[in-house]
């Protein structure tokens, strides 16, 4: 006798990715100041590199049905004897190379070469993120702009995209690999490969056109006035960072370095940043970025000790005295929040350390007063400032959108003044952080994905997962990078 119909449980990977729906917006603000370069896209090889391979695609490949899947493979071709070739040419510039790990176990082999398609899994062997770049600096486009025909696949545009090409292919194109090898399915001698290594330069040494038109492209381009605004405001982050850069070696300008510098306006050194007046609105603007980080971090300290209480299924309210009576404070959180904001006055170091702590397995006790002392440092230093009036659009990023915006928290703070530390931290709890996460989780299970930390059960929460802290990129790294490697500085 059959059993009837099965049910079938179809699995959803797993995604840690903001999960309180907070930490997205500071990708949109670092969007709107620093358009192009990302934090996935460190080295500007990438972009002339590419371009050249939508040429060569479409001009030398033979391929008549242009779609996604046949250039892919196309260009990982390509991608992965570049690869080979860096690696084979010992004290190549290796930084941030794409799809080396599964490529250099065969660059120990004595060669000849076949092309590997497991050397990387992802589409475009990594360079998809490069891709939009592409398609920003009009460099190849989806429609024909005279008779707006949209192509089934993308063409190299003219006279940008080409330009950029042949400046390219006139630098490669005397090589045994070009010559012979690039667009079959020949095995690459070694020598082919260590010859042509020593010409496609990852650092773009010798590529001397190639860096005129990036940098053209990127940091003063006037066809239009959205490319205009666009380079305007790169322009603008990379004068920033030049200045920044003259008192320190840019070697040692990471992530942990632009924050202090970027919030606290002062070098390790203590030397005080001193910012031309024409740069003041780029660097207020990166200081609200960075103070929106250390306030996302502030809720999150608490996320991740909220979480760690959850060893049992318990209602709202039981997980929430749980959690504040597992936590410790130095203040009498029965007392007004309005007693504690005034000196809640934490710079940056202080800030770095306190953050530093939480990363750690086990929270420290007082994780969530250190999160409110957070929260409460960053409302100090960016509450009712006079010379953000032109920045306060940053401030209020993420209002209406699923997040919280740092206006709201400002609103938020003043409202629960007169209410008890405790009320506060309640709040926050629940509103910040159980609704947010829900709700955030919900959308993502909407997309497929799952989100959720915890699962409810007949009105009791049980932890499914723990929550690790940490920074969003900052990608003024990045560009630091992208701008060394066109010379700039």
């Amino acid at each position: 006798m059959g059993k009837g119909p099965k049910l079938n449980k179809i699995p959803k990977r797993f995604t840690t990715r903001d999960s309180l729906g907070i930490e997205s917006v500071v990708f949109s603000m670092q969007d709107e100041i620093c358009p192009l370069v990302t934090t996935v896209t460190p080295r500007a090889f990438y972009w002339p590199f590419m371009v050249w391979i939508y040429y060569d695609y479409h001009k030398y490949s033979g391929i008549t049905e242009k779609d996604d899947a046949s250039f892919d493979k196309y260009l990982k071709r390509q991608d992965y004897f570049f690869v080979l070739a860096t690696l084979l040419n010992e004290g190549s510039d290796q930084r941030n190379l794409v799809g080396k790990d599964q490529t250099s176990k065969d660059a120990k082999g004595p060669g000849p070469y076949l092309y590997n398609d497991k050397y990387f899994k992802t589409n475009y062997g990594g360079m998809q993120y490069y891709n939009s770049g592409c398609l920003s600096m009009h460099f190849v486009t989806k429609k024909n702009g005279d008779t707006e025909e949209v192509y089934k696949f993308p063409k190299i545009k003219k006279p940008e995209g080409e330009e950029m090409a042949l400046a390219f292919e006139e630098v490669i194109k005397d090589t045994e690999y070009y010559k012979f090898y690039r667009n079959n399915e020949k095995a690459v001698p070694r020598k082919v490969l260590e010859d042509y290594g020593k010409v496609i330069r990852f650092d773009l040494k010798g590529f001397e056109k190639c860096k005129s038109l990036l940098k053209h492209y990127m940091f003063s381009d006037d066809r239009n006035k959205d490319l205009e605004c666009r380079s305007k405001l790169l322009s603008d982050c990379a004068e920033y960072l030049k200045i920044i850069l003259k008192e320190n070696d840019f070697d040692d300008v990471n992530e942990a370095f632009c924050r202090g510098v970027f919030y606290s306006r002062t070098y390790p050194s203590g030397n005080k940043l001193v910012i031309p007046d024409e740069y003041i609105s780029v660097a207020n603007k990166w200081e609200i970025v960075v103070g929106r980080m250390y306030f996302i971090s502030g809720i999150e300290m608490i996320w991740k000790f909220l979480l760690e209480q959850l060893d049992e299924p318990l209602s709202l309210n039981e997980w929430v005295s749980t959690t504040i009576d597992n936590a410790s404070f130095e203040n009498d959180i029965n007392c007004s929040l309005s007693n504690i904001i005034d000196d809640c006055q934490c710079g940056y170091e202080e800030i770095e350390r306190i953050i530093a702590d939480t990363r750690r397995k086990n929270t420290s006790p007082y994780s969530v007063e250190n999160g409110i002392k957070v929260i409460l440092s960053v409302y100090n230093k960016f509450c009712n400032r006079d010379d953000l009036k032109e920045e306060e659009s940053f401030l209020d990023k993420g209002r209406g959108t699923e997040s919280i915006s740092m206006t709201e928290m400002f609103a938020c703070v003043q409202e629960y003044g007169s209410s008890s530390i405790k009320t506060f931290i309640e709040f926050i709890i629940k509103t910040w952080i159980v609704e947010q996460h829900y709700n955030t989780a919900k959308n993502k299970a909407l997309q497929g994905r799952d989100g959720f930390y915890f699962e409810i059960v007949n009105g009791e929460y049980s932890r499914r997962s723990e929550f690790s802290l940490d920074f969003q990129g900052l990608r003024m790294v990045e560009l630091k990078q992208v701008m060394r490697d066109l010379d700039m500085i």
